[in-house]
């Protein structure tokens, strides 16, 4: 195999890490509203049983995991390479550095989406209490002015 060859079908295994990329990242993301909507029960109903435990969350990720090793599995048509005669045309260590950088593309993106929502929200209050008080405060200026109209 010359270094054409093997360029190309790097690429190819590029290309396809994109994509297992972008399933797992949308699949964390579905989880990560389903974890969000939980929180958002209990901030209302204060009952502990709606949120998941630690092991809960852990072996959650492990399952996400054994999904990811399937995906993989099924797409490549083999397990995870481990030895050069394994795969010659699987570099781990070069996948893994491009997953890295993958991942600190992502993390940047949504660390960019977490500061400009910070910044839209920096007038606005940041707990519920901060909220109420200001509403209650509403009320009564309004009910100020009534009763001095």
């Amino acid at each position: 195999m010359n270094n054409k060859q093997i360029l190309k079908n790097k690429l190819v295994h590029l290309e396809q890490a994109l994509m297992e990329a972008d399933f797992a990242m949308r699949a964390m993301a579905q989880r990560l509203d389903e974890m969000q909507s939980k929180i958002n029960k209990y901030k209302i109903t204060n009952d502990p049983k709606i949120l998941e435990q630690n092991n809960d969350l852990i072996l959650n990720l492990i399952k996400i995991t054994a999904e990811r090793l399937k995906v993989g599995a099924k797409t490549y048509h083999q397990n995870v390479p481990i030895m050069p005669r394994d795969d010659i045309t699987r570099d781990n260590f070069y996948e893994a550095v491009e997953e890295a950088l993958d991942l600190s593309v992502y993390l940047s993106a949504y660390m960019l989406r977490l500061m400009e929502e910070k910044e839209r929200r920096e007038g606005e209050p940041t707990t519920a209490d901060e909220h109420n008080k200001e509403v209650l405060e509403e009320v009564k200026d309004e009910k100020t002015k009534e009763s001095t109209a």
